[in-house]
């Protein structure tokens, strides 16, 4: 029976903007067919951009890979996605059906002129992948300075362990980050976002926050109460103001005035809400101001926060016991919701005033655990009433959660309904230390012990520094602050794109073998311990040290280069030459000779590979240049006296060495991305013995076993930039031939 004849989409899918997919789009583009070419970065250019120089002829990498940067950008007929991933292909030749995952850049890059005024303010530093996390960049950052599209991007990686555990959610990062750069005025008033009384928070929090800070994992955590606590004790702040939303016709009792009933009646009356706070005692404030001694609390703390209450118009009345001075049917008739924070010892005397309260065998009002409502309808209840004996910081949670449910329940929504994210949080970044080793680490909270004289400003920007950052972002908003064109849109959601496509280009290029595979070389363990890309970025101009090779802050004497680190190596797995690692090692050697006249510089190899055009006259122009060529099987690197030892075995005269360094370079090789895994089982693909695409069966590399779907550089493959530029061309010509077909037959 003869196949259906199906018309072809006459776009083309090209996955990877490096300088494969840049070429294959350009070639295609230039053709007059449209190309949808997505990147998973935010900037196209793929490592060739990470080079400072190409081999054999030396020419500047990013004189070359630039302006095809700028033309992929700009060509009409290319949609350039950044920062975007396809999460699922189906359909078969001539038409699939693409869907791609645009993650949110939190900049509207229509607006984003990239000034750079931005990047000035923002205080969160973290390590620069571009440079190979050698040289640091902020949250809010572009990859490097040629990049494209030159927009900034915002680094939100998640929710930080300190602000998932914290009942309150207070963005503990964020002010640690503010306090790093001595914006201690921005500090508090970003304290005061989360935390209606910061001042009794800072001296007797439990602070949840540091038993799960992930800087426990290096040393300690950051002393978050303590900054806290420099924050109030330092800072002077405006009177406060309060400016209330438009007032609403709903009023809310509050019985009970102790740390979770003042939370409940700030949140409800920033609301709008009409509050009345009824206290048994002659003061508010419960446990705040009759349970901790003052030399671990300090009344005049205690005033200045309580003194918001007042000033919002919160009616309090004091001396006032629910069920003998007012009773439940006059509550129930001059308001529309009531919240009974009484404490523990008051749940039992409150629970007969009101008919149809339960008691838990605790003792405990007995409520619904999501929205703290009683079995009474518009009645709540919170703190240690409702959870037995508990710290402050929980049981202002649980009045910031009452609050909630009882503004939906006076707007008549439902009280369920998305409300997880509310209190302690698990972290996605939050520490796997063993308890054993946690436990010797963490300080517990101690609420007897008076405090001491708490921390210099010097000393709190000391301690702010220590922060790991490992949210990314601390959401301190200072970048949207200083922004003139307004660009910046923390709520940008992420987009689903669908596509549909005659022909898919997989170039997605490679990953650099992680040397931590082979410790006896002391990666990861010896900061001058480096591997080859590492080594490109300190080469190159736009690097962290500005071309010039520095480790930890001097040029080194002596240098040693290590080849097939992670090639031809049957222990890690990975059998295959990786091909350009004899030549960028060479490259590199004639780079220091170059930076670094003086300096002696051996390479250690066990087979030079020059088989490319100009490759063998490169190599021997580098070994005149006092370049010392050791044939060597090293063993192992390690530490003697300060520098560094690279033992091993002269395999010509058969006989163990030992070289002193300054810097040891290994020539790390390729190996397929990680995240190829998902598209070889998504399309599904096949390896080859190497773990790379498997082209089709014959001489073809760029035929993969799918029909309609065509390999470019090196996810077919370890090849150099001229051999994947030469492919990547030949899968865009594969590409416009069976675009340019108009029909093809269904399989």
């Amino acid at each position: 029976m003869e196949k259906e004849l199906r018309e072809v989409i006459p776009e083309a899918l090209i996955i990877g903007a490096g300088i494969a997919g840049m070429q294959a789009a350009l070639d295609i583009a230039d053709k007059g067919f449209k190309v949808h070419l997505v990147e998973k970065d935010p900037s196209v250019g793929g490592h060739m951009a990470q080079l400072d120089k190409t081999f054999p002829t030396l020419d500047c990498s990013a004189c070359i890979i630039t302006p095809k940067m700028v033309d992929t950008a700009n060509h009409p007929n290319i949609n350039l996605l950044t920062y975007s991933e396809v999460i699922d292909i189906k359909g078969e030749v001539g038409d699939f059906r693409v869907t791609i995952r645009k993650k949110p850049r939190y900049v509207d890059t229509t607006k984003c002129t990239a000034c750079a005024d931005c990047v000035a303010q923002c205080p969160v530093s973290l390590p620069n992948e571009f440079d190979m996390g050698l040289g640091r960049r902020k949250a809010i950052y572009i990859p490097f300075p040629q990049a494209v599209p030159l927009k900034y991007t915002i680094d939100r990686r998640g929710i930080p362990p300190c602000t998932a555990t914290c009942p309150l959610h207070c963005n503990a990062q964020g002010y640690v980050a503010l306090i790093s750069q001595g914006k201690f005025k921005e500090a508090l008033a970003l304290v005061r976002e989360k935390l209606p009384f910061p001042g009794i928070l800072a001296y007797v929090c439990s602070h949840p926050c540091e038993t799960e800070c992930k800087r426990i994992e290096e040393d300690r955590p950051i002393s978050i109460c303590d900054l806290k606590r420099f924050l109030v004790d330092h800072v002077e702040e405006p009177e406060f103001q309060f400016a209330p939303p438009q007032e609403k016709d709903r009023k809310v009792a509050i019985i009970g005035s102790g740390p979770s009933g003042l939370t409940a009646a700030y949140d409800l009356r920033k609301m709008g809400y009409r509050v009345t706070l009824f206290e048994s005692r002659s003061e508010i404030g419960g446990l705040l101001t009759h349970g901790f001694p003052p030399y671990r609390l300090p009344s005049k703390i205690v005033e200045k926060d309580l003194s918001v209450i007042h000033r919002m118009g919160i009616e309090i009345r004091p001396n006032t016991e629910v069920g003998r001075e007012i009773s439940a049917k006059a509550l129930y008739q001059s308001f529309d919701a009531i919240f009974i924070a009484v404490g523990m010892a008051g749940a039992e005397r409150i629970a007969p005033i009101f008919e149809g309260l339960k008691l838990t065998r605790r003792g405990t009002i007995k409520v619904n655990p999501l929205s703290l409502e009683t079995g009474v309808r518009g009645i709540f209840a919170g703190g240690d009433s409702v959870t037995g004996p508990g710290t402050i910081v929980e049981s202002m949670a649980h009045g910031r959660k009452a609050a909630i449910s009882i503004d939906r329940f006076l707007r008549g929504e439902d009280l369920m309904q998305g409300r997880e994210s509310e209190g302690r949080q698990r972290s996605p970044f939050a520490s796997s230390l063993p308890d054993s080793k946690r436990m010797q680490r963490e300080a517990l909270p101690d609420m007897v012990k008076p405090l001491g004289p708490g921390l210099t400003p010097e000393e709190a920007m000391e301690e702010a520094k220590r922060c790991l950052n490992c949210g990314g972002c601390s959401d301190c908003g200072e970048c949207a602050r200083y922004c003139q064109p307004k660009a910046i849109v923390y709520g940008m959601k992420e987009e689903t794109i669908e596509l549909r496509v005659g022909a898919i280009i997989l170039a997605t290029g490679f990953d650099p073998f992680d040397p931590r595979q082979k410790p006896e070389f002391g990666y990861g363990i010896y900061p001058n311990v480096l591997h080859g890309l590492e080594l490109e970025r300190l080469c190159s101009a736009s690097g962290p040290t500005k071309g010039e090779i520095l480790i930890q802050g001097k040029k080194p004497k002596e240098v040693v280069f290590i080849h097939c680190v992670g090639s031809r190596d049957k222990t890690a797995g990975n059998e295959y030459c990786s091909r350009v690692c004899c030549m960028y090692t060479a490259k590199q050697a004639h780079l220091l000779r170059d930076k670094i006249p003086d300096a002696q510089i051996t390479v250690l190899y066990m087979d030079v590979r020059a088989f490319g055009k100009g490759f063998e006259e490169f190599y021997e122009r580098v070994q005149r240049e006092r370049i010392v060529y050791r044939r060597g099987n090293p063993s192992e690197v390690y530490r003697r006296n300060g520098k560094l030892v690279v033992r091993g075995e002269d395999t010509l005269l058969g006989e163990a060495f030992e070289l002193e360094a300054d810097l040891v370079v290994l020539a790390s090789g390729l190996i397929p991305r990680k995240e190829e895994n998902f598209l070889k089982e998504l399309l599904p693909l096949e390896k080859s013995p190497d773990r790379f695409y498997a082209g089709a069966p014959g001489l073809d590399p760029i035929l993969s076993g799918v029909e309609g779907i065509l390999l470019a550089g090196c996810c077919q493959g370890p090849k150099d930039i001229p051999d994947t530029v030469a492919q990547a061309s030949g899968a865009a010509a594969l590409a416009c031939a069976l675009l340019a077909k108009g029909k093809v037959r269904s399989s």
